[in-house]
């Protein structure tokens, strides 16, 4: 029994290599790059920035072992929203966050997560409605970070705050999309 495990994993490991995913059509991976080595406070100017929250803000970037972030503010210190990049220990982890995700959408539709549309088809763009986060995966099976927005919901917002929250959330998605092409 012994030797059969043993030529078993022998067997595994004479297979041959993983075979990077081709990019999609159309999307620039350098334009990725430049995404994920930019600091997100940088992303836009002053002017777009305030276009897209709707409100004069305040931008503080922080930097950690597992994340680039800029959270946005008001100036009564509320957050607008937050625009992290997020490392992992591998493109595994990586894969079964956005896998997990599309899992619960194939199995129980848009409740709790809802797949956005993108308009080069180049990353997947998921949001959790609960906790109102977009995630932003690089449709690359190889990829070992991946962008995630904050819209800071409160519960004792009013539905009309909800509405501007989530709007800001996906409006916001939307420009980085066509900024960074894709």
């Amino acid at each position: 029994m012994r030797l059969r495990a043993i030529l078993i994993s022998t067997a595994l490991l004479c297979t041959a290599p993983l075979q990077a995913e081709e990019p999609v059509s159309g999307f620039n991976w350098a334009n990725w790059a430049k995404a994920l080595n930019e600091s997100p406070c940088n992303w836009f100017n002053t002017e777009q920035w305030q276009q897209l929250l709707k409100t004069d803000y305040q931008a503080q970037a922080s930097n950690s072992k597992e994340a680039t972030r800029c959270k946005f503010t008001n100036n009564a210190q509320t957050p607008l929203l937050t625009i992290s990049i997020r490392s992992m220990a591998n493109a595994a982890a990586v894969n079964a966050e956005r896998d997990g995700m599309l899992a619960q959408i194939n199995q129980y539709g848009s409740g709790r997560f809802e797949q956005l549309p993108t308009s080069q088809q180049a990353v997947t763009a998921i949001l959790r409605k609960d906790k109102l986060q977009l995630f932003i995966f690089a449709n690359n099976n190889n990829e070992t970070a991946f962008i995630l927005l904050s819209g800071h919901p409160i519960r004792t917002d009013s539905a009309e705050q909800k509405t501007l929250r989530k709007t800001r959330l996906t409006q916001t998605a939307e420009q980085i999309f066509s900024h960074f092409g894709f």
